[in-house]
This record gives C-alpha cells, structure tokens and sequence, in this order.
C-alpha cells in the first residue's frame, strides 16, 4: 500500500478542517499512538493562522497523522506549526518529531514520548527487512481505500525510547534522561539542584518529579 506524504502547503487547505462525529477514527487504546483515539485539535501555525484537525500522533515513526473522510495522511513539514492542542496537551515540533510542553517558563520542560519496536525474542531495528520480521509492522493508513489497520502486530513488542528536554528561554532545547545529564545543563546552580533534588527523592522517571524541579529551575533564573 502507497505511503503518501502531502506536502504541508496543500495540508493546510486541502484535509485540516473541522470534523464531524463520523470521521472520529475507530481505532482506540493503540500502544503506537500517543492518545487513546483520534482527536479533535487546534492547530496553530507560525505564520500565525490558526486550523482545525482530527489527528493522532505516531510514537513510532514520530508523525502527526491527520483523519479525514477515512483517510489518513501524515504532516510532511511539522516545522511549520508552533502549537498544537489537542486532548488536553500542547505539542510543540522538536527536530522533526512533536514534544509534549509540560512546563512552559523561563526554563521550560519538554517530553518526548517515543516507542521502538522490535520482533518478540529477535530484537529488530524497525523498518529492516528480514524474513521474521518483513512488513509485520504495517501502518495501513495511506491510500484511498481498503482495509484501515493501525494496530501494532501481536508479534511485535514495544520498548519505550523516551526523552525529556530542557529549553532555556529561545536557546536551542537540550535533551537530558538521568540526574548527570540534566546537572551539566545548569552547571551555575549545580550544588542548590543537586540539594532540591535529594532532599526532595527526585526521580528522573517520574514526570510530576521532572516539572516539579524544573520550575525549582525556573526560580533560580
């Protein structure tokens, strides 16, 4: 099945536009996607025009899919939004891939919520071609008719790859996983961080813990 990937110039006037109850996608809870089902959103571009959209966001392949008249086609430009909120989340575009804003400051707190897949008991880089794995991973989303199948084959686990990043006022975001990483990037308050962060048993795996000592962060600078 042909993946097509529109043009972001056309997508702004040809498939983002206000939805109706029978375009709502059927496929609910997918582990692939990054909310339970395809949403209603706001969409906001840098040139400043504001659309509408039923989208979704690939946590695999890291693309925004947008549904329209059943079908489903994939933003080819994501640079060219600023914002996008949907199901109670702001998604900002970051290298390609969309990020989840949750502290937006003088230092702000980005996550990037990401999956790989690999064949059960035969680790696999995704899209290799292999006689095990072959084309079970299967994003039948594109093309004008046919069977629509999002679903991730039983065969196939899925391993999370997340990220947070920091965004220091309009610097460039940093990316940062553990307590080393994140210490480097405020090599200046190292020592008043690195008491917040054992006085209040901070984990880098809990993203409450990560917002909570960004804005200690923030406050700081």
């Amino acid at each position: 099945m042909k993946k097509v990937k529109l043009v972001f110039c056309l997508a702004i006037t040809s498939f983002i536009v206000t939805s109706s109850k029978g375009q709502m996608d059927s496929a609910k809870n997918l582990p692939n996607f990054l909310l339970p089902s395809f949403s209603n959103s706001i969409i906001k571009f840098k040139t400043g025009t504001t659309k509408t959209g039923v989208i979704n966001y690939n946590i695999i392949d890291q693309e925004l899919v947008v549904l329209q008249d059943a079908k489903y086609m994939v933003i080819d430009n994501p640079e060219l939004i600023d914002t996008i909120f949907v199901d109670g989340k702001k998604l900002v575009p970051l290298n390609g891939a969309f990020c989840e804003v949750l502290v937006n400051g003088p230092v702000s707190l980005l996550f990037q919520r990401k999956v790989n897949p690999e064949q059960q008991g035969t680790p696999t880089g995704y899209g290799a071609t292999s006689n095990t794995l072959g084309n079970t991973y299967v994003k039948q989303i594109y093309g004008n008719g046919g069977t629509i199948d999002l679903r991730v084959p039983e065969d196939i686990k899925l391993t999370d790859d997340n990220s947070y990043w920091i965004r220091k006022g309009n610097a460039a975001a940093e990316k940062f996983n553990n307590k080393r990483q994140f210490l480097k990037l405020f090599s200046n308050n190292e020592k008043e961080i690195t008491k917040f962060i054992d006085n209040n048993n901070i984990s880098f795996k809990n993203s409450n813990d990560m917002i909570k000592l960004t804005e200690f962060c923030s406050r700081l600078n």
